[in-house]
């Protein structure tokens, strides 16, 4: 009986499995961990977001006067919802214009912010959403009491105009040295 006798060792590290080195069920753990983790990271960034700055399936938001709140020269809260006034661009808050005189400092954001807020005060917006923004909140045209809120701002000098239809807005609003277009701004 000349037969070789096998050994069987307990193995501690990776095992062999037919010439091939597997490794251990710990790191297998936690390499599956690891790619389960990035699954839910990667999925996070890449599905759509139900944060409230999303516009809904709609084209229109409307909120009564309670529901409206002004966040700054171009933005307001419609409802639960986030809507940037398209079109403008308007000072952000901490922007300081000088008068004439470069005497008197203002926050031009705020002014602007105060602004809107006198636009909206009362009345109840409603919003054409014609878009979204790199931040993924809604674009519209929005109007309060009677008042077109994108041009007025423009045309009272609290925003720059963003595109063609609002240009002699601002044009007007330069002319007459109105906000942020103030002689020393």
């Amino acid at each position: 009986m000349n037969h070789k006798r096998r050994i069987f060792r307990l193995n501690t590290g990776p095992f062999q499995l037919r010439d091939r080195w597997l490794p251990s069920l710990g790191v297998v753990l936690a390499a599956a961990g690891g790619l389960a983790t990035l699954a839910v990271v990667a999925s996070l960034f890449v599905r759509s977001s139900d944060a409230p700055a999303r516009a809904p399936a709609t084209s229109h938001l409307s909120a009564g006067a309670d529901r409206v709140a002004v966040l700054d020269g171009d933005t307001l809260r419609i409802g639960d919802y986030v809507v940037r006034l398209e079109g403008i661009v308007a000072p952000a808050r901490g922007s300081v214009c000088h008068d004439g005189s470069g005497r008197v400092d203002l926050d031009c954001g705020s002014a602007a912010a105060n602004a809107l807020a006198s636009l909206v005060r009362g009345n109840a917006v409603d919003c054409t959403i014609r878009g979204h923004d790199i931040q993924g909140r809604p674009l519209g045209y929005c109007a309060a009491g009677g008042a077109r809120l994108n041009e007025a701002l423009v045309l009272n000098g609290w925003a720059r105009a963003e595109t063609v239809d609002l240009r002699e807005s601002e044009a007007t609003a330069r002319a007459a040295g109105r906000g942020i277009w103030r002689a020393g701004s």
